[in-house]
């Protein structure tokens, strides 16, 4: 839709940002908007609507003596949610315009002439009660989501999805100023890693098939094309039955996978991918159309406090060891935690707290995971028995990104395989895998990527509590609707 610029004479061209200046003479103006209310005025013959386009307000009164009969009776059968085309004058709220409701309108227009292009049917929560609650903070939601095309149309619900876009749209900034590829891999595979009960099954022409948790192994065949940088930014799907209770889990969700060539050692890879978040969190709370969106959001979310992006002495992402993180929940926060298992969700959260009061930040990374909770083809530290090169970032208490170094060499992949450190052995002469392992046959590089949450990145960056508030049609376990 047409935002308040749209029509408007050259002089009257702010009306969105404020009050036009004191020596100004009311402009003519023409904008489309939808109705946001409906006033009727102790004077039958007056009409006070609220208009909104783009999350801007603007108030509107039409008299019966001002237009014609026809616009008269447009104005008299509208129904709230409509979109309209309005001509009229701009000229200075009055005092008690605009501010019956946290919808504060930035200007009045006195119409002249009315065009109905969309009518919203009466009968739609759009004009009931019902409406008016369910965009209230602290909503149900549930509600919102049984009602998104309402929910979103909300400014500061949609802002959080123009923040969505504006996040993936730094990232692409980021890395392909760092000289990464863009690529596109299938959603559709017919390998998965046995006993691995989270893959959704398909039947493809009379042949098995699943949908994709990662594209991880897709990059990897990328690389060994000699693409030496490649990133993606796309659907994968988990069955994952804990989402019907979860606040970060979802069957659906938007990753961004990386991968790259490293020359000396894999740390180049976490560095990249920590200067890519601290350049994306920065620049969204620095460039100004951003700032907007996030004052938006704030209206709804009052909890959704600035994000602390605090560097160490050395100018990057504060980073500890897997071990080192356990000892700090032992010993300086006083939980209990197990050296043989991965975090829970609770020691996340202490961890990002610790580091938020300690470090002044909320993004940090645990490097160097014990080999039996990450991925088979995850690299060994040959020099700590038992460790891989694997990392974690984790940003305002949750995992957001996990990545390793891979095992680059053939040999050693169908020894890891067959191995079975972190899961049931692998046959690497199983057909399923010969496609994959072609690329370590044909000379792999040295390489590392990761993958990266960016509906729980965008979650913890705005610290709201349940990640279906960032996707915009969500799946879970008990929702395939709207």
């Amino acid at each position: 839709m047409p935002s308040f610029e749209h029509g408007m004479a050259s002089k009257a061209n702010n009306l969105h940002t404020g009050f036009l200046p004191q020596d100004e003479k009311p402009q003519k103006v023409t904008i489309d908007a939808r109705v946001e209310s409906i006033s009727r005025t102790e004077n039958p013959e007056h009409l006070r609507l609220k208009l909104r386009s783009q999350g801007k307000f603007v108030q509107a009164t039409i008299k019966i003596d001002g237009v014609a009969k026809e616009t008269w009776n447009l104005a008299q059968a509208l129904t709230v949610e409509s979109i309209i085309r309005v001509t009229g004058s701009v000229s200075e709220l009055a005092d008690d315009d605009g501010q019956d409701d946290d919808h504060v309108a930035s200007a009045a227009i006195r119409i002249s002439d009315l065009h109905v292009i969309a009518v919203a049917e009466p009968d739609t929560p759009a004009s009931s009660y019902h409406r008016a609650n369910m965009l209230k903070p602290g909503a149900d939601l549930e509600e919102r989501l049984n009602n998104r095309i309402l929910d979103v149309r909300y400014a500061a619900s949609g802002a959080i999805f123009k923040l969505h876009s504006s996040m993936c749209q730094l990232v692409v900034e980021f890395l392909c100023s760092q000289n990464f590829d863009w690529i596109h891999t299938p959603r559709i595979i017919s390998a998965t890693i046995p006993g691995d009960k989270e893959y959704f099954h398909l039947q493809y022409f009379g042949k098995d098939a699943w949908l994709a948790q990662s594209s991880q192994h897709h990059k990897q065949m990328a690389l060994s094309m000699d693409m030496q940088r490649v990133f993606e930014i796309g659907p994968v799907f988990r069955a994952e039955a804990k989402s019907s209770n979860s606040a970060r889990h979802v069957t659906e969700f938007t990753v961004l996978d990386i991968a790259m060539i490293f020359r000396d050692d894999y740390h180049e890879v976490v560095d990249l991918v920590e200067s890519m978040l601290v350049f994306v969190l920065n620049e969204l709370q620095r460039r100004s159309q951003y700032k907007q969106l996030i004052e938006a959001v704030q209206k709804l979310y009052p909890r959704a406090e600035p994000f602390r992006v605090g560097l160490d002495e050395h100018g990057k992402v504060p980073r500890i060891t897997f071990s080192e993180a356990k000892r700090i929940l032992r010993e300086e926060l006083d939980l209990e935690s197990d050296d043989s298992k991965n975090f829970t969700d609770h020691e996340e959260a202490a961890l990002g707290l610790h580091f938020r009061e300690s470090a002044n930040t909320e993004i940090f990374t645990i490097d160097q995971y014990p080999a039996h909770l990450r991925q088979f083809n995850s690299q060994a530290n040959p020099d700590s028995p038992g460790l891989s090169n694997t990392w974690d970032t984790i940003v305002r208490g949750r995992e957001i990104c996990s990545g390793s170094q891979r095992i680059h060499g053939y040999s050693e992949l169908c020894e890891a395989m067959r191995a079975g450190v972190c899961g049931p052995p692998l046959d690497p002469e199983d057909e399923q895998w010969k496609p994959y392992l072609a690329a370590f046959k044909a000379g792999m590089p040295p390489h590392g990527g990761c993958g990266l949450g960016l509906n729980r990145l965008l979650q913890s960056f705005l610290g709201l509590e349940d990640v279906r508030e960032v996707i915009l049609f969500p799946r879970d376990i008990n929702r395939l609707r709207p």
